[in-house]
């Protein structure tokens, strides 16, 4: 069987049957039996077990509907082959994904299962809603596309409609033209929100961007007061150093004096001695 294909249901307690046990072939399947049997049923299982709602198929409110009378829970398990090229994550679930769906008066969960759990020994491997959503997009099992299961009451719908309108919208959904028009509406919506909300934030940064104008101008005056600064100091060292070479100056023109005049002392000197002997004798 290629990968994608039901390979086996199984029903406990689900609408009118204990435990329902088919294994499906290869090719086409034909479910018979007589009126009330539970033929719908198992396609109402398979919806619900690939995450249909319960009004949805048509049969019931809700979830806790689908439990047979005087039971406690009702339990739905699906083989899905998962072997060849469009196998989904086969080192993980190996040759068949085991999808479980079992419901109670109070609550409904999901668990996904390796292939081992056909032999009681195989593991949980998932129990996420978008793990089963992966699942079906990887195979594409649209189980509320009336192309894919077409219940009595669907087909009852398209076969007694003579209104255009209804058999477009049938048209419409089965070629999943609604599917992405649906898409399309909430990317709008989404859209629009976003543009509201780039609104209220241009709106709301106009006066930080303000005061961002206001500091950095106000960085720029410190900057230029900085290096104001920084030529108050360069000139200060200037005229110290002005005043150093001045003074040096100086004393460089009161040496040059003084050594004129230790060059004279010899010859007063010898002016002294001689006044001093003439005044002797």
């Amino acid at each position: 069987m290629a990968a994608g294909t039901i390979s086996r249901i199984r029903l406990e307690n689900f609408m009118c049957h204990s435990s329902l046990h088919i294994e499906l072939g290869e090719h086409v399947n034909f479910v018979t039996g007589q009126n009330g049997s539970g033929k719908s049923a198992i396609l109402t299982a398979l919806c619900v077990a690939f995450g249909s709602r319960a009004k949805n198929t048509q049969r019931a409110a809700s979830l806790k509907d689908f439990i047979k009378t005087g039971c406690s829970y009702a339990s739905i398990v699906v083989d899905i082959n998962n072997h060849g090229e469009d196998a989904f994550k086969p080192e993980v679930y190996g040759n068949v994904i085991i999808l479980e769906r079992r419901i109670t008066e109070s609550s409904s969960s999901t668990v996904l299962k390796d292939q081992h759990a056909c032999a009681g020994t195989g593991r949980k491997v998932a129990h996420r809603k978008d793990d089963l959503i992966e699942i079906i997009e990887h195979f594409n099992i649209d189980v509320e596309n009336p192309c894919v299961i077409m219940s009595q009451d669907k087909s009852r719908e398209f076969l007694h409609s003579g209104n255009d309108r209804d058999k477009f919208k049938f048209f419409f959904k089965a070629t999943l033209l609604q599917q992405v028009n649906d898409m399309l509406g909430s990317i709008r919506e989404k859209l629009t929100s976003a543009d509201a909300i780039v609104e209220e934030l241009e709106n709301s940064i106009g006066p930080v961007l303000k005061d961002l104008d206001d500091i950095q101008r106000k960085i720029k005056n410190m900057e230029h007061i900085e290096e104001i600064a920084q030529e108050i100091d360069n000139l200060k060292k200037k005229l110290a150093w002005a005043w150093v070479y001045d003074v040096v100056k100086k004393i460089e023109g009161q040496a040059d004096k003084l050594e004129k005049l230790k060059e004279r002392i010899p010859a007063c000197q010898e002016r002294i001695d001689r006044n001093t002997v003439s005044a002797v004798l």
